[in-house]
């Protein structure tokens, strides 16, 4: 059965993503270590979208398949870091992590790994 994120939705919404990570964590007033932990985590999101062979790929190095390994890959260290740095002690960080988690793990399960990337759109 074919999944309804195509390779190029699934890169608009890892950026997304990256933006979110970013910018909410500061309007929801949380300390510097939770935005740092939060911010890294959409860094890195975000550089392996631009690294990614999708059409909104900046250098499409990454496999499209590998991409999702790793973010798959990924969830323990997700799921880890707040935990053992204690930002999870605030309602509103965890309140965050929690949306974000199941943005993060929905997403996932709705890409459609196996589709080839769209390979008329060059990288930029």
């Amino acid at each position: 059965m074919r999944k309804p994120i195509s390779p190029a939705l699934h890169g608009a919404l890892d950026y997304g993503f990256l933006g979110m990570m970013l910018v909410v964590p500061r309007l929801l007033g949380l300390d510097r270590r939770a935005r740092a932990l939060f911010g890294t985590f959409g860094a890195v999101q975000g550089t392996l979208n631009a690294l990614t062979d999708q059409p909104l790929g900046v250098a499409r190095l990454v496999p499209f398949a590998t991409h999702g390994t790793a973010e798959r890959d990924s969830l323990p260290l997700f799921v880890a870091l707040p935990l053992l740095t204690g930002v999870l002690r605030d309602r509103a960080a965890l309140g965050f992590f929690l949306g974000a988690g199941a943005t993060l793990v929905t997403v996932y399960n709705l890409t459609d790994w196996d589709a080839v990337p769209d390979t008329r759109a060059p990288a930029r």
